[in-house]
């Protein structure tokens, strides 16, 4: 919403992309404004064009996809193909992987602002901290996702030696570029999240702004893909007690009734959305998934998330025209204010409810995790379709509460990290497989190519970046 706005202020970090190793662009580039004061570095951190957006192509690598239509096929870019085939590489040597790229100028921008504020001209000593736990917050998501893009999953016998992403920390270009440590890199990011907690409101004036809630949501996050069951749990319940509404899909049934178009597109907007903690939008901007059979079947045709985000064969056809063909996902059902057309990636209500939930059924707490999720089904059933989960014991209440998990999180973003720490359990452990015209690929459990490849370009510039094993 500050974008077109205050887009005078950017900055874009670059690992030698552009001319020689370890150069950034010129930091005060010619036309641009500095920031020297207090206000310039709120208008910085309120650029949502930069901080709000998040990555866009993991779900291709997912079991929620499936290419099943030679059309849809001939028409992907190449990008998005390889993804899906989990290719060698998925971008030449004189391409820019915009997912690396976007990560690592949210971290520039940020450490420009965590460097300089506390010397800034003209403003309190409060807001200086508020900004740069702001700025922290939004670093500890860009590295979060760095790290489970580009990096192994955290295992706590290995997360110390496991290869993570290259962390900086400060703006300047004379920074070790050699990849830190899977555990180094969650070191920063609970320290900024902590810095987070420590020091911002309970709630924001816009969900694009970092809260408290929403660091204890990322906590959660983080503490979860690091297997810390009880933290996670902690994190979730914390960023619950502050904001725990649920959007009731129910009163928007017929939402679109005379006006040729379905009715998901008269939902909210992520920032009208009282689920949203903190508005990331999917940086590809729009799009759909080609949803595979197997997550049509777990939907089933009675839940709400197959009505609104889904489009399958039925009496009225398809009257938008932007199917490609029946059980497809469209980014266009989730409104983003920023980057129209969007799917919204960033730390909900319901996500914190099945954090919670898996703690508690990991924890020996089985039955308290199976009641949070009921009550999140309740708002994604029409009432005479509701039927509460049950179980006769733990593990078959945690494959329930992750079966949960997927249905509400698909296309959202969680899917590819879930599969990565998953597959350490080996009950819960999947193979993978991708349709493609005649061939059937497959990716086995742990397979190192659940990892993104580094971009060769990158490596190219900065040859003490080691690439990942394929």
């Amino acid at each position: 919403m500050y974008t077109s706005k205050y887009n005078y202020l950017v900055f874009f970090f670059l690992f030698l992309f552009l001319s020689s190793c370890r150069k950034y662009v010129e930091i005060e580039p010619q036309g641009k404004i500095i920031p020297s004061t207090v206000n310039d570095y709120q208008l910085l951190l309120n650029n949502s064009g930069v901080f709000n957006l998040s990555y866009g192509s993991v779900e291709y690598a997912t079991d929620n996809v499936a290419f099943l239509n030679d059309s849809f096929i001939n028409g992907l870019d190449v990008r998005s193909l390889n993804i899906y085939k989990w290719a060698n590489l998925f971008y030449q040597a004189n391409e820019d992987d915009p997912e690396w790229n976007l990560f690592y100028q949210q971290i520039y921008n940020a450490n420009v602002a965590i460097q300089g504020l506390p010397n800034a001209k003209s403003g309190d000593e409060n807001l200086k901290q508020q900004l740069i736990a702001e700025a922290k917050v939004h670093r500890a998501y860009a590295y979060l996702c760095l790290v489970n893009l580009y990096a192994k999953e955290y295992h706590t016998g290995s997360a110390a030696t496991d290869l993570g992403v290259p962390l900086l920390t400060e703006p300047g270009y004379t920074q070790n570029l050699k990849r830190a440590t899977v555990s180094a890199v969650y070191d920063l990011i609970l320290n900024d999240l902590n810095a987070g907690v420590a020091t911002l409101a309970p709630l924001s004036s816009s969900k694009t702004v970092p809260s408290k809630c929403a660091a204890y949501a990322l906590l959660a996050r983080a503490y979860l893909n690091m297997g810390n069951y009880q933290r996670a749990l902690d994190n979730a319940s914390l960023s619950l007690g502050i904001q725990s509404e649920l959007f009731d899909l129910n009163p928007y049934i017929g939402a679109g009734a005379g006006s040729g178009l379905p009715d998901g597109f008269f939902l909210p907007t992520s920032q009208e959305n009282p689920e949203v903690i903190l508005m990331k939008a999917s940086s590809d901007g729009g799009g759909n998934f080609p949803l595979s059979p197997e997550l049509m079947t777990l939907l089933g045709t009675k839940d709400l998330r197959t009505y609104f985000f889904t489009y399958y064969v039925g009496p009225d056809g398809d009257p938008t025209g932007i199917f490609t063909y029946p059980g497809t996902y469209h980014s266009y059902f989730s409104p983003f204010e920023t980057a129209p057309g969007s799917t919204q990636l960033g730390p909900t209500v319901p996500e914190m409810m099945l954090i919670k939930a898996e703690c508690l059924a990991r924890t020996q707490k089985a039955q308290a995790g199976l009641a949070v999720v009921n009550e999140l089904r309740k708002t994604r059933f029409k009432p005479a379709d509701y039927t509460a989960l049950t179980a006769g014991n733990d593990d078959n209440a945690l494959l329930l509460i992750l079966q949960e998990r997927r249905r509400e999180l698909f296309c959202k973003g969680s899917r590819l990290f879930d599969l990565k720490r998953l597959n350490v359990d080996p009950k819960l452990v999947k193979t993978i497989i991708h349709p493609l015209k005649t061939q059937q690929l497959t990716l086995a459990p742990g397979s190192n190519r659940y990892i993104y490849p580094i971009p060769v370009k990158v490596i190219n510039a900065n040859p003490e970046i080691e690439q990942n094993p394929r």
